[in-house]
């Protein structure tokens, strides 16, 4: 932008400088491609509305597509949070299964308890003979009915049924884990990607507001050619007439020929520049808009002082910072991953066949550490590593401070000499303007040639164009100030997101 603005004042200066060659008028250059050049210029802006700077930020935050696409950073900021805190939660699982086999297996329990009834009776019986009181069968009959009364009450053990189904409840939580020591970094993760994308997006409103303001400056420095060509005019009306009577001669007519085609072909150009510049404005955005007419932007800033770093207020060194931050904790967790891992379980399963438990349901209570005594070095490898990235990070840091504090001290530079050259460029404009009132009153008497005419309204555009210039490279650098300082979006009137 800063390019094309110079571009133009430079051609603009080696127009109206240099010596043209002498041209007639049958070989005048023809108006209708400048004409031209003008009507497609303004069908082009016809069709784009008319915003201010804020209005046009604010267009930019919703409808930009590289802004919207940095946003993604904190959404996927987020899960990775989500992640890290699941350690930390329970697990819930349920698992069902049903099993058909050929062969069932049982326990035969009431023939077990017949043999154990017979076995008893047969021990009553010896005992009685062996102390020489052998026993009738009227006298066992009420053994044998107590006996045979259990045995009817005992069923065969069905252990694992032709149809089973089983089913189990598992609720797992860690209970302590050296990773618990992470879970703050998962937090601080997602602060620096927001930071991240508070960056993206104050560099994405500074490029809006250069081109905006790059709009501006074309436009002042179109308003001064366009002036610079109605003078022409005029020089070449009072040429011939002056030539019609004898009092002024041709090449007088000619000259002034050459300076309205030499302003006509500076518009054409600066044409050119503000329908490439609005396009790319209108990229930017993600609308047709255009800047407005004859409101130029004006902003109101004051630079902070050096004692306050204002540097570190950058979105880009807060990132940083907290990235400093995230890599120390996990370079500290390192040295707690010889802790042990504790895992409390409860566990409820449901089993089809009742077995020797006589119950379909059984609940299960587990508490369980576990250390990693030796895990093939791997740990050590892992520590050296984020060691070596903290180290890294470090140096990023203090790489990142020291290019930001050049960038605000150059900012803060380029906005004093912008201001003064501001100055200057209006003091030159407004003594070229008086100059310009000057000569051509003198011309007009007759007091003075149509080469002093000449000479002073070139003068008169270029300080008109080196005010335009001024104007508007002070704005421009007011807003690089204010990004370097980490202040756009609010110095431009927008809230933080």
């Amino acid at each position: 932008m800063k390019a094309l603005i110079t571009a133009a004042l430079t051609f603009a200066g080696t127009a109206l400088g240099q010596t043209q060659p002498a041209l007639t008028p049958a070989t005048a250059p023809a108006t209708s491609g400048v004409q031209q050049t003008l009507a497609t210029e303004q069908a082009f802006m016809a069709e784009r509305r008319q915003v201010t700077l804020k209005e046009a930020l604010t267009i930019t935050e919703k409808k930009n597509a590289d802004l919207q696409a940095a946003r993604t950073a904190i959404a996927a900021a987020a899960a990775r949070t989500r992640q890290a805190l699941a350690v930390a939660l329970p697990e819930l699982s349920v698992s069902a299964s049903y099993v058909r086999t050929s062969v069932q297996q049982e326990f035969k329990a009431k023939d077990s308890a017949k043999a154990q009834a017979e076995g008893t009776i047969g021990l009553v019986n010896y005992m009685a003979n062996t102390f020489g009181f052998p026993l009738t069968d009227a006298q066992l009959a009420p053994l044998k009915a107590q006996q045979q009364a259990a045995i009817d009450q005992v069923n065969d053990i069905v252990i694992v049924g032709t149809n089973s189904v089983y089913g189990n409840l598992l609720l797992t939580q860690v209970l302590f884990s050296p990773n618990f020591f992470l879970l703050p970094a998962a937090w601080e993760g997602g602060e620096a990607a927001k930071l991240g994308t508070l960056e993206a997006r104050e560099q994405i409103l500074l490029a809006v507001a250069r081109v905006y303001l790059g709009l501006e400056g074309i436009g002042q420095l179109e308003q001064a050619a366009k002036e610079a060509e109605q003078v022409a005019l005029k020089r070449e009306r009072d040429a011939k007439a002056q030539a019609s009577v004898g009092t002024s001669t041709e090449i007088a007519v000619l000259r002034a020929q050459s300076e309205t085609a030499q302003a006509r072909s500076l518009l054409s150009s600066l044409s050119g520049q503000r329908v490439a510049l609005t396009a790319l404005l209108e990229a930017l955005v993600g609308e047709p808009v255009r800047p407005m007419d004859d409101t130029p932007t004006r902003f109101d800033i004051t630079a902070a002082k050096d004692e306050e770093s204002p540097w570190e207020h950058s979105y880009a060194i807060k990132a940083q910072v907290v990235g400093v931050k995230i890599q120390e904790r996990i370079s500290g967790v390192d040295k707690l991953t010889w802790l042990p891992t504790v895992v409390a379980q409860a566990k409820g399963s449901y089993n089809s066949n009742r077995g020797f438990a006589g119950t379909n349901f059984i609940f299960d209570g587990i508490v369980a550490a576990e250390w990693k005594l030796y895990d093939r070095g791997l740990r050590y490898a892992q520590m050296h590593d984020n060691e070596a990235k903290l180290t890294q990070q470090r140096a990023q840091l203090e790489a990142a401070r020291a290019k930001a504090k050049a960038n605000w001290i150059g900012a803060k530079t380029n906005l004093d000499a912008a201001t003064v050259a501001l100055q200057q460029a209006e003091a030159q404009a407004a003594l070229a303007t008086r100059a310009q009132k000057q000569v051509g009153a003198a011309y007009e008497a007759g007091l003075t040639t149509s080469l002093e005419v000449s000479d002073v309204d070139n003068k008169r555009f270029l300080a008109a164009s080196s005010a335009a210039q001024s104007r508007a490279q002070l704005e421009i650098r007011k807003v690089e100030l204010a990004a370097a300082e980490g202040r756009l979006a609010s110095m431009l009137g927008l809230t933080e997101e």
